[in-house]
């Protein structure tokens, strides 16, 4: 009996440290201009759709938080790529792509979203605030080849008039 309640006061206290390492994450994460905010569902939708996507397009979406639109893309026929700096939340999209059997077709990096190379993705997605959109210009324009398709949500590409709009998405 004492046992077991070693246990479960053990495992009360890594559930609380968690908690606390995922909060000093969060924080760290509004601080450097990239906080979690999940896509909504709809707005995914819209993303995945202006994407059109094909069999074998290779995606990626920069800070790709829980994975949403990298599981909508593989949906459709994607090979997807994740950045995210969170590992806690790289750990749950690569423990959701192994539970539903799309870890191959699904790749998640805990690394920064400037860290990615570009030179052979057809499709970029971002949900970024206009500090890291503004810095991740550069990145983009240098690295992706003509024709590549770059999906944003609420923030638009600075000094670039998007070609297509709906709603929020760009």
């Amino acid at each position: 009996m004492q046992i077991l309640l070693l246990i479960i006061l053990i495992l009360i206290i890594l559930a609380q440290l968690c908690l606390g390492i995922f909060g000093i994450l969060m924080i760290l994460s509004v601080i450097i201009g990239v906080p979690f905010i999940p896509t909504k569902n709809k707005d995914a939708k819209k993303m995945i759709e202006l994407a059109k996507i094909k069999a074998g397009t290779k995606i990626v979406d920069l800070g790709s938080g829980a994975g949403r639109l990298l599981f909508l893309a593989e949906k459709n026929g994607a090979v997807a790529t994740g950045y995210e700096l969170n590992p806690f939340l790289t750990l749950w999209t690569k423990l959701v792509a192994r539970l539903k059997n799309k870890h191959k077709k699904i790749t998640i990096h805990t690394k920064s979203l400037y860290d990615a190379n570009l030179s052979n993705i057809e499709v970029v997605f971002t949900y970024l605030m206009p500090g890291p959109m503004e810095k991740l210009t550069n990145k983009l324009y240098s690295e992706l080849k003509p024709g590549s398709l770059v999906v944003t949500n609420s923030f638009s590409i600075p000094n670039k008039k998007p070609d297509i709009v709906s709603g929020d998405i760009m």
